[in-house]
């Protein structure tokens, strides 16, 4: 009746990719690897914001204290007032959005970690489109629009680590990470894994500023969002080869 009988090998193929993406990557030196990375890509990042636009991507509490002092009076011109709104509301939407998609499609999930990273990265290579269409300036729709594809993206990957709930590496916030490390009840012992991920954490963070800003000073403003991008592509191509969390033996297939 020119019916066609489907390849039976083709299915359990799509299956067992279906199933690849529907995994809980589990923790693990790699995924603590991707998120020291993904920090990495955020001090560079903050680091060429503020010469350029006069205000952070993703560091908020920065920008809260700015915005205060704005309101105030007391700027002074120091820094971009609308710049620091744009970043902000961006930057709170980001986490917003995509940390419930991230609820509703499961926080460990592949697919959705995939899907997080992606839209991210998509985000810092829009930004570096319109920096090279567009004269780089401090203020107005073109530096807007570059902050918000920035925020945004910084917003959805903080939210993804916290979501991951390795809470000592945030892949932004130094502040409270600086304080956790010194006040560790063990942090002399040798073995301390949640200290060395502060460390570490605080190590990348740091060391990515010092990049970001040394890249903008010797190069360009757009080779540092450049090295950002291409860190989180790594760190997307990387979530194809995380570990899952095994499953209970009563939920395997004999």
């Amino acid at each position: 009746m020119g019916l066609s009988i489907p390849d039976s090998e083709e299915y359990p193929r799509k299956s067992r990719f279906r199933e690849f993406l529907d995994e809980d990557i589990c923790e693990d030196l790699l995924l603590e690897s991707e998120l020291l990375l993904l920090s990495f890509s955020t001090g560079i990042q903050d680091a060429a914001a503020w010469p350029d636009y006069m205000c952070f991507a993703s560091n908020q509490t920065g920008n809260t204290l700015f915005l205060a002092i704005g309101i105030a009076g007391l700027t002074h011109d120091a820094y971009s007032f609308p710049n620091i709104g744009v970043s902000l509301a961006n930057f709170v939407a980001g986490g917003l959005v995509m940390g419930q998609l991230g609820n509703y499609f499961g926080v460990r999930r592949r697919s959705w970690l995939l899907m997080s990273n992606f839209i991210q990265t998509a985000l810092v290579f829009l930004a570096l489109i319109f920096m090279y269409i567009w004269p780089i300036q401090r203020d107005g729709p073109a530096s807007w629009a570059v902050i918000a594809c920035l925020a945004f993206s910084s917003g959805a990957q903080v939210a993804m680590s916290r979501s991951l709930k390795i809470t000592e590496i945030t892949t932004a916030m130094a502040t409270a990470a600086f304080i956790d490390l010194v006040i560790d009840p063990s942090l002399v012992k040798v073995k301390n894994r949640l200290r060395n991920r502060r460390f570490m954490f605080l190590v990348m963070l740091t060391a990515g500023c010092f990049v970001g800003a040394f890249a903008q000073r010797e190069v360009n403003s757009t080779f540092p969002i450049l090295l950002c991008a291409i860190g989180k592509t790594m760190v997307s191509v990387a979530f194809l080869f995380n570990r899952a969390i095994a499953r209970p033996a009563e939920d395997v297939k004999v």
